[in-house]
């Protein structure tokens, strides 16, 4: 089976996880890996577990690259990439099938099931949810989630390369080309919710209800993990296929794991097996590398308001062929002030290192201790000014 998954730089500590985990548990997987960025001048695939590497600038054909690829923060541009990138590999390789798997997931047994599932069907997606939850805190924190950011996660799909798969898969990547973005006012989350109306306009698409994929955070009210790495991962007292191990970077999966288990139960051990994994994969090296994309050609930083502006003002999108230029930058500074979203940013920056001070220790609770007060004493600067 051929899979892939989607990165910068930044994220290559986990992909190489993820490849390892694959590897392991199913030697014969065929594994892409998508760059939308420049790989370390180190870095050597005769020495990784990836089989291809596909740079995103070589499959992306659009009028106009530059504007394509300054409108997308990363996490818009890795999920942006994903439905042509399938197509791509699909079209240079012949296979027969192709998984895609986010890069934070850890492979933990055969997946030869989804195989025979895409042999009787085009296109597989998995839910967030596959139990209603019953308290009031997981219906808001799991449920209400999905209703905003999509109800299937797209962290993992699967395709037959035949003809209705080929027609989602275009279909798709017609939308991600020219609507990925995160704008959940609008009802838009990147390229998850486009798949809430899979399922309605394409009957060949099955929905995996089984509770051993990509089980995460999202849904641990409704699944236990069980086992140990030398017996095995097991939850809901079936074999743990693969586990989504969402919101590393942002200090957000200890958040939520710390609602649903205790430190030394299972999923905690599992959750601290793949730090030290991400650790010797060149997390501390590569973790915080910023994508090539986040800067104008001066060196200056590009911010989330002037990517928006250039994608909602149409006289702007038009005026300028490259964005990146350091006239873009000059006017966006001139005429792109700071605006409430900043406010918000700040608001929520202030409440999630105040709860990550809270759920650690060590050298981390030292650094959330110091993002906490900077995030409050910034927000005390902007209450002053109110």
């Amino acid at each position: 089976m051929h899979f892939f998954t989607s990165i910068t730089t930044s994220y290559l500590p986990k992909a190489r996880v993820l490849a390892e985990t694959l590897k392991k548990t199913n030697p014969d997987a065929i594994m892409h890996l998508v760059v939308s960025d420049d790989l370390p001048a180190d870095f050597d695939i005769k020495k990784e577990n990836f089989d291809y590497v596909w740079y995103a600038e070589d499959f992306i054909k659009t009028e106009n690259n530059n504007k394509w690829f300054f409108l997308h923060t990363v996490v818009e541009l890795c999920t942006a990439v994903k439905g042509a990138a399938a197509l791509h590999i699909l079209k240079e390789t012949n296979a027969d099938k192709i998984i895609y798997l986010d890069p934070d997931i850890g492979v933990f047994n055969d997946l030869t099931p989804l195989s025979k599932m895409l042999d009787k069907n085009s296109v597989l997606l998995t839910p967030h949810q596959i139990e209603p939850v019953t308290s009031k805190e997981n219906i808001i924190n799991d449920e209400i989630c999905s209703l905003k950011h999509g109800v299937y996660n797209f962290g993992f799909f699967a395709v037959k390369n035949d003809k209705n798969g080929l027609k989602f898969l275009n279909w798709w990547n017609d939308r991600l080309m020219d609507f990925c973005f995160d704008d959940i006012p609008n009802g838009i989350f990147t390229d998850q919710k486009w798949g809430d109306l899979a399922p309605a306009l394409f009957d060949f698409v099955k929905i995996i209800h089984e509770p051993e994929y990509n089980v995460a955070t999202w849904n641990l009210a409704t699944r236990t993990v069980t086992g140990n790495e030398k017996d095995g991962w097991f939850v809901n007292g079936k074999p743990l296929r693969f586990y989504h191990f969402t919101g590393f970077d942002s200090g957000a999966h200890r958040i939520v794991l710390a609602s649903h288990a205790k430190p030394g139960d299972p999923v905690w051990n599992l959750s601290l097996m793949y730090e030290e994994m991400m650790n010797n994969n060149g997390q501390e090296q590569h973790g915080k590398t910023q994508f090539k994309y986040a800067f104008y050609n001066n060196g200056k930083k590009i911010e989330k308001r002037d990517r928006k502006l250039f994608r909602t003002r149409t006289d702007v999108y038009n005026y300028f062929d490259n964005p990146f230029d350091n006239e873009c930058y000059l006017w966006m500074r001139k005429n792109n002030r700071t605006d409430i979203t900043d406010v918000l940013s700040v608001c929520k920056n202030f409440k999630k290192y105040k709860l990550l001070r809270k759920f650690s220790i060590g050298k981390a609770h030292k650094k959330y201790k110091q993002k906490h007060m900077y995030y409050e004493n910034l927000l005390n600067e902007i209450k002053s000014k109110l």
